[in-house]
């Protein structure tokens, strides 16, 4: 009997993997959360996220980009260091870098840059830093990030820092590149 359900179960679970990843390519709207962004020709979106928009090329584990608005007083999951409404950019890199040093799923996590960005029009802060996973694999890291008013609005791009950051990366940039907030960052 369970290999019977199993032989139903798992051809549907692997249609709705599969259809959960959908192609993109040019401009993106997400009225939601009052941001526009050109997406990348080639890549596939996340196709069942409400809360931020999930780009892959390959495979999730090879590389990730992700594009979100989140409240500025949500709580971080791994600081007790907090985002606030109007905080500097530089104060507001300091609460994410202590949060991605306080993440216990990674080790030996290594901020390479801490620098002033433009985000979106607005001035932000870029981050650039490397963290090695449980199963040994080093992931480099790219995080621009910029608070307006109650929000705080990041892109991320993530990858093996072997081979596939730096194959990627310039398209990571060229999506930061064309993000911009629409309606002064407000609901």
């Amino acid at each position: 009997m369970k290999k019977r359900v199993l032989l139903y179960v798992l051809p549907l679970f692997f249609l709705w993997s599969c259809a959960a990843w959908v192609m993109v390519g040019g401009k993106h709207s997400e009225l939601s959360q009052n941001y526009e962004v050109d997406l990348p020709s080639g890549w596939r979106r996340f196709n069942l996220s409400t809360d931020a928009v999930r780009l892959k090329k390959d495979a999730i584990t090879l590389q990730l980009i992700t594009i979100a608005r989140v409240p500025v007083d949500r709580e971080l999951p791994h600081t007790k260091k907090k985002l606030s409404k109007g905080m500097l950019p530089q104060e507001a890199a300091e609460v994410i870098t202590d949060n991605i040093r306080s993440n216990p799923n990674t080790a030996n996590p290594q901020v390479a840059e801490n620098s002033p960005a433009t985000v979106g029009g607005y001035p932000g802060f870029k981050l650039i830093y490397s963290y090695q996973t449980k199963q040994g694999v080093k992931i480099k890291s790219a995080y621009y990030g910029v608070i307006l008013e109650d929000w705080h609005y990041y892109l991320l791009y993530e990858a093996p820092e072997r081979y596939y950051f730096a194959r990627d990366y310039p398209v990571f940039e060229k999506v930061k590149e064309t993000f911009r907030v629409t309606k002064g960052g407000t609901a």
